[in-house]
């Protein structure tokens, strides 16, 4: 080492040092083994899936809409009068039967004037009568006045023609002229008065339908003093009290009928225009003006139902008609209306499980059309319009669906989607196309479809 020292500390060393530490590197990698990279396999993740299978399906769509009588009466005074009589149940919410009366007014006035248009009545009738017989004796007047004047001619003539031989009077002749004369001008006057009478007979004929009406309406009058219920009904207001004085078109008590309620419910435009590609009219245009129908005919065709039950659950259901589409879109939701009727809810009363349906209930509306041939997946299955589905080499797919209509716990898919494709009901996170998967049948998931299809085994 000591030999060493003395050479290190020359020039030459350094360079001599450099090569060998290079040579020794050289030889270490040399010697080290070759490396091999070895590609992990990523491991197959487990997902349930169902199998799905195409169903005859009625297609459905849930709106929510408020509960408004079908008829709502405003009563008002149609006589003028003082109440002498109120039905003492007449409170608001109690129910009446048809033809129940309500209110009395004072009929005294009304009494009287139907004993004076009864009165005018016989008078014109008489005069009516008389003046048919002034006809007829008219006529048989003129007859007379005619023959008389035919005579009064003949007489003329022969005394012309004796003064022409002086046989008679010159004065004579005057005189049977002046008498002639007034004959003509008689059978004149009652052709004249021939002539007017018909118009005089049409005045009181004319007169005759006057009294005629003046005693109906007296009878109409008397009428209205008695104001009753004209339905079966349900007192939702009452504004008059007993010996009240009441003008012409005062109101008196509000009521609306027990037979049928209306729910005007409303619906998401999408979701209503994909329900209606399910309509199937015939191949007549759906509004024809050559040959209208009503709109409940119209609906009729095209196989809608429907069903009510209060919002929030917890009662029994009723079955509803289609009554008629709204006529333009709510102005607040943008949503289109669906009017739909309920008849005889008062009938189906079920206490605790199935009240009446009452004015301002929020009510659920189910609307349902004709069965179709359809593929339902369970909703939950759905991520913002995707599925994940399983090809045939066990690799999950992604799936995005462009319409799709939602069922309660069902979804109803395009064509995308057919019978036979597996599509996966447990979550997948990450969910990568073509990653591995290993399928596990959802017996769970399968059991609920069948019932939620309603599937009877």
């Amino acid at each position: 080492m000591q030999n060493l020292k003395p050479f290190l500390k020359t020039k030459k060393a350094l360079p001599l040092i450099a090569f060998a530490g290079l040579l020794l590197a050289i030889i270490i990698i040399k010697l080290q083994p070759g490396l091999s990279h070895n590609q992990a396999q990523r491991p197959s993740t487990a997902v349930h899936y169902i199998e799905l299978k195409q169903q005859k399906l009625k297609p459905e769509i849930i709106g929510y809409g408020i509960v408004k009588p079908d008829l709502d009466l405003q009563a008002k005074a149609e006589v003028t009068g003082r109440i002498i009589y109120i039905h003492p149940a007449l409170k608001k919410g109690e129910i009446f039967p048809k033809d129940t009366l309500l209110i009395q007014i004072y009929d005294k006035d009304y009494l009287l004037q139907l004993k004076q248009a009864e009165a005018d009545l016989i008078a014109t009738k008489a005069n009516l009568q008389e003046m048919k017989i002034i006809i007829q004796n008219n006529n048989l007047e003129l007859s007379i006045a005619k023959e008389k004047l035919v005579v009064r001619n003949k007489e003329y003539n022969r005394l012309v023609k004796l003064n022409k031989q002086g046989s008679v009077s010159q004065s004579s002749l005057e005189r049977e002229k002046q008498n002639l004369l007034q004959q003509q001008q008689e059978v004149q006057q009652l052709k004249n008065k021939k002539t007017t009478l018909p118009s005089q007979l049409e005045v009181v004929k004319a007169q005759l339908e006057i009294s005629k009406a003046k005693l109906e309406k007296s009878h109409r009058d008397l009428e209205r003093t008695k104001v009753t219920l004209p339905f079966n009904g349900r007192i939702s207001q009452v504004n008059t009290e007993l010996d009240q004085f009441v003008a012409t078109g005062a109101p008196l008590f509000n009521a609306f009928g027990l037979s049928k309620v209306i729910i005007n419910a409303q619906f998401p435009v999408n979701q209503f225009r994909l329900f209606t590609k399910n309509f199937k009219p015939n191949s007549q245009p759906i509004i024809d003006t050559s040959n209208m129908t009503n709109m409940s005919q119209l609906l009729k065709s095209f196989g809608l139902t429907a069903r009510v039950e209060i919002a929030g659950g917890g009662f029994n259901d009723w079955q509803a008609t289609v009554e008629r589409f709204s006529n333009n879109l709510d102005p607040q939701s943008r949503t289109i209306g669906v009017i739909v009727s309920v008849s005889g809810s008062y009938k189906q009363i079920e206490p605790g499980r199935r009240p009446p349906l009452l004015e301002g209930m929020y009510m659920k509306v189910v609307l349902q059309s004709i069965p179709i041939d359809a593929v339902a997946i369970p909703r939950f299955s759905l991520h913002e319009n995707t599925v994940y589905t399983i090809t045939k080499e066990d690799k999950l797919k992604r799936v995005a669906l462009t319409e799709v209509q939602n069922q309660g716990n069902l979804v109803l898919v395009d064509s995308k989607l057919k019978s036979g494709d597996r599509v996966i009901t447990s979550d997948v996170f990450p969910a990568v196309n073509n990653m591995s998967v290993t399928p596990i049948e959802d017996k769970a998931t399968n059991a609920k479809m069948e019932q939620w299809l309603g599937v009877k085994k």
